[in-house]
């Protein structure tokens, strides 16, 4: 007699209307697997009314109406009984629902047991597992218990689906800086993020830092594509007499033919990228006690470090007789230079 009543319960509470729920994650509850006597099997459908009824109080998941579940199910082709955990997540997909719970339940001999699974829809893990035994009158207790459990799990026991930021940069070998840590040089893909925005720096030697909010969903990659704007310092190179041969900046070389008249003052200037370089030039040299008319070219060298929005003075001696060359920050001669100019020569007034 008490069976009757309460599967009469179960039914009358599954023919209710549903109600509305807020729109976020979804949960879809499907059938419990039967693992007892084939009078106990209305429990199957009667048990997810059940959760519906005490999980529906969470404000944060959106439990789905067990009548949307059991339309899922239907077009599944089953081959009788309750679905499996196979085909409660192909449906629980097609209803795009994050979690699915899932379980088994047996009575035998006056005694209940029921076990308990929810799915990460997306991964198909097992994101809490749990179980319950003891007499079938305290069957109501028990599930009443399992549901308050879910919910904690949901509200925030339950690790949160991780996303993965993906940070490429031109030209490469950046520093890269998520949430103030350092993450590594680009191009990488930094995995396990916390869904939301984080804060990127980008730090290279020679450019501008980078600054960006991202934004990281769940189970997403953010990919991020960044050109670096490269900085630029002044140099201005100056003659003790006219100058007498190109300048070797590393790679780069600065003829100076243009400048070989009378008319031009003996130094130039122009921007460069910072960063640091190796400054050779070949000058002339000539002892004074020697008889030889013909001087000897020799090559001079010199470090240099450009800074960002700053100006480096090469100092070259081409004398003769003592040709060397000397390196000095130009103090309070920045004002008014313009560093935006890319590599246009110019006469320095």
């Amino acid at each position: 007699m008490r069976k009757i009543f309460f599967l009469s319960f179960l039914f009358f509470i599954l023919a209710l209307p549903s109600a509305g729920f807020c729109q976020n994650q979804k949960l879809a509850i499907f059938p419990f697997e039967n693992n007892g006597q084939a009078k106990d099997r209305g429990l199957s459908s009667g048990l997810p009314v059940m959760f519906f009824t005490n999980l529906a109080k969470m404000n944060n998941i959106d439990i789905m109406d067990p009548q949307r579940v059991s339309e899922a199910i239907y077009r599944l082709p089953l081959t009788g009984g309750a679905p499996s955990v196979e085909d409660s997540l192909k449906a629980a997909k097609k209803l795009d629902a994050a979690y699915a719970v899932t379980g088994d339940y047996v009575i035998f001999g006056g005694r209940f047991r029921i076990d308990v699974r929810v799915y990460d829809v997306k991964t198909g893990a097992i994101r809490f597992i749990d179980k319950a035994q003891s007499t079938e009158d305290t069957m109501f207790d028990d599930v009443d218990k399992l549901s308050d459990k879910i919910i904690a799990a949901l509200a925030g026991v339950l690790p949160p689906v991780p996303g993965v930021m993906r940070v490429r940069t031109e030209p490469e070998g950046a520093t890269l800086y998520v949430d103030g840590d350092k993450a590594g040089t680009t191009p990488l893909s930094v995995k396990d993020l916390k869904a939301g925005m984080h804060r990127i720096r980008l730090n290279l030697s020679g450019y501008q830092e980078y600054k960006q909010k991202v934004e990281v969903e769940k189970g997403k990659t953010a990919k991020v594509n960044v050109k670096l704007v490269r900085l630029y310092g002044g140099v201005r190179i100056w003659w003790s007499q006219l100058p007498s041969s190109d300048i070797a900046f590393g790679n780069r070389t600065i003829s100076i033919g243009r400048f070989q008249n009378i008319y031009l003052a003996s130094k130039f200037c122009r921007n460069f990228p910072a960063g640091d370089y190796k400054v050779a030039v070949r000058m002339p040299y000539k002892e004074e006690s020697s008889w030889n008319p013909t001087p000897t070219w020799k090559t001079y060298s010199s470090d240099v470090a450009i800074s960002p929005g700053e100006v480096t003075d090469i100092f070259i001696n081409n004398n003769l007789y003592s040709p060397d060359i000397q390196v000095g920050a130009c103090g309070g001669c920045a004002s008014g230079w313009d560093f935006t100019t890319k590599m246009s020569w110019y006469e320095m007034k």
